[in-house]
């Protein structure tokens, strides 16, 4: 597939991104693409380079940044219906090592381009009693540990007082608020209490390699020292360390709370009103990457479910 106007935002606030832009724009006309268009700019400037991307129409849309600029980028070529490479220049790159196995964005770039043509991208679709609310392709998280995040980007750029300060604020917060039950499909919702909802989506990490669900793990509602070990796994990305785990696969889930929901889809905070749906979209837009290869037979982990 031959395609001849790209256009490249890159997120210079990103962790390990650089100024690319005369190796990016070599790799394009060296095989035989049109010249890119360039948008970079800070965290701050990505409003002006998102508008700036819909206007300029390109038939592929390039990102070099975190797993959030993959995502935001991957929402405006979803919206035109063309297809998208997701460059890492972040902390995690979930996405990119998920979708192409390295963390190189030049390999990453290479790889893409020489796919013959785009696939079909699984993402999950969230929606509360306003309606859909956002898209993920790496994963999410529901709970009031998710405010961990705020105090986790602060402890990176070594802001340590202001850190703990944020972690001590979150760790308040889930101790008083109203807990989370969760509810597979359309079943009836269990009667567990839940702090924490962690949901990866299929190839997105080792164990999430089934492409029709969700890998999903439920943290119960501990007290003491162990919701103090909860936080720090969660400002640590260390989930599963954590103990009272259960871990489910579904391709549809609702989540319920006397509260409002706080969560981070690919690492952006949201805010959801009501019950909350989950379902999985395995036609949510075009990307160029191989498709994905499978540890061990699907039909072994549908076996395996019954």
């Amino acid at each position: 597939m031959q395609l001849c106007k790209p256009v490249v935002l890159t997120n210079l606030s990103s962790s390990s991104s650089e100024d690319i832009s005369g190796q990016i724009t070599a790799l394009f006309e060296r095989y035989g693409y049109g010249r890119p268009t360039l948008l970079q700019g800070q965290s701050s400037d990505m409003t002006v380079m998102m508008d700036a991307m819909r206007s300029a129409k390109g038939d592929l849309l390039v990102s070099y940044g975190g797993d959030g600029t993959g995502a935001a980028v991957a929402s405006i070529a979803r919206d035109q219906g063309v297809p998208f490479i997701p460059l890492p220049g972040g902390t995690m790159n979930m996405l990119m090592v998920g979708l192409y196995g390295t963390d190189d964005w030049r390999d990453c770039l290479l790889r893409g381009l020489a796919t013959a043509k785009p696939r079909p991208m699984t993402a999950g679709k969230v929606y509360d009693r306003r309606g859909l609310q956002g898209h993920f392709m790496v994963g999410c998280m529901f709970g009031r540990p998710t405010e961990m995040s705020e105090a986790r980007e602060e402890l990176r750029d070594g802001q340590i007082g202001s850190a703990v300060s944020e972690a001590l604020g979150a760790m308040r917060a889930t101790k008083e608020a109203a807990p989370i039950h969760f509810a597979a499909r359309d079943e009836a919702f269990g009667e567990s209490a839940l702090d924490l909802v962690n949901v990866t989506c299929p190839f997105m990490d080792g164990q999430a390699l089934d492409p029709d669900m969700f890998d999903i793990t439920l943290f119960e509602t501990v007290t003491g020292g162990s919701t103090l070990s909860l936080g720090l796994s969660a400002l640590l990305g260390n989930l599963k360390n954590s103990e009272e785990v259960e871990t489910v696969r579904t391709p549809v889930f609702r989540l319920r709370s006397d509260d409002p929901i706080v969560g981070l889809l690919d690492g952006e905070p949201h805010r959801f009103e009501g019950e909350v749906r989950v379902e999985l979209d395995t036609q949510a837009g075009l990307v160029m990457a191989p498709a994905p290869a499978l540890s061990f037979p699907v039909t072994a982990a549908r076996e395996a479910r019954k």
